[in-house]
């Protein structure tokens, strides 16, 4: 099995530290981001990493070996993550799981999602004890997304969130693909002919107007993500009361 690392974007929303760096080098308690999501390379036959914002920079900070694979999205400034993920194809031969690089989470959630046979997409019901460190209330509305399911399917994801009514889960930028739906869903990407649509707003096209099935398995492990200041401070707080990630 493989792993697709998405780190193409600059992350423009933590300002100065993201001027010179790619945001998955943004240090949290010391350690860049992508260093948290190191410890998980073993599992894995071969990990591709996909760059873009100084990629170089990407590449000089993790030792180089036999496994692991850096694909350049050259176009990085006018697509989005989609675009990236197929960046990918020719090195496809395998199942894959697909991770946001600005994510920090327990290895445990991964060691389930490997196990997973068809494609599935891990959510997380603790999620809100998380989000209320990183923001107010109003905007925990604003930035998280609506997530519907039933029967272990992902019915719709992506949408805004009814008022005053927070979804039981949330997504948390890590999805397993088998081979057979990853190039299902590059011809779907092809034919929808968006390259900026964004991942989860993609996924629910899919998935909708495709009949295209993703199973869900839920979680309550630790995760966070960091989009903004307020969340690097808040990662940075609650990382010091877990010993191991």
């Amino acid at each position: 099995m493989k792993l697709i690392i998405l780190a193409s974007g600059r992350g423009s929303r933590l300002n100065k530290l993201t001027k010179n760096n790619p945001k998955c080098l943004v240090k949290v308690n010391h350690k860049t981001i992508l260093s948290y999501l190191t410890n998980s390379f073993n599992l894995f036959e071969k990990i591709i990493i996909i760059t873009g914002y100084r990629s170089k920079m990407i590449m000089n900070e993790i030792e180089q070996k036999k496994n692991i694979i850096y694909v350049k999205n050259h176009n990085y400034m006018r697509t989005n993550m989609v675009s990236s993920l197929f960046c990918a194809s020719d090195f496809i031969d395998d199942d894959v799981v697909i991770s946001y690089s600005d994510i920090i989470f327990d290895q445990s959630i991964l060691k389930k999602l490997i196990k997973c046979k068809k494609t599935t997409m891990p959510l997380n019901y603790s999620w809100l004890s998380s989000w209320e460190k990183r923001m107010n209330k109003k905007d925990i509305f604003n930035d998280a997304e609506d997530v519907k399911v039933k029967n272990k399917q992902i019915l719709s994801i992506g949408g805004k969130i009814e008022k005053n009514k927070l979804p039981k889960m949330q997504f948390m930028g890590l999805i397993k693909i088998n081979k057979k739906d990853f190039f299902k869903m590059k011809k779907i990407f092809h034919k929808i002919n968006n390259p900026k649509i964004d991942f989860t707003s993609f996924i629910n096209t899919i998935i909708n107007f495709h009949s295209f099935k993703i199973e869900y398995i839920k979680s309550n492990s630790f995760w966070t993500e960091i989009d903004s200041l307020s969340d690097l401070l808040a990662a940075e707080k609650m990382l010091k009361n877990i010993k191991k990630i």
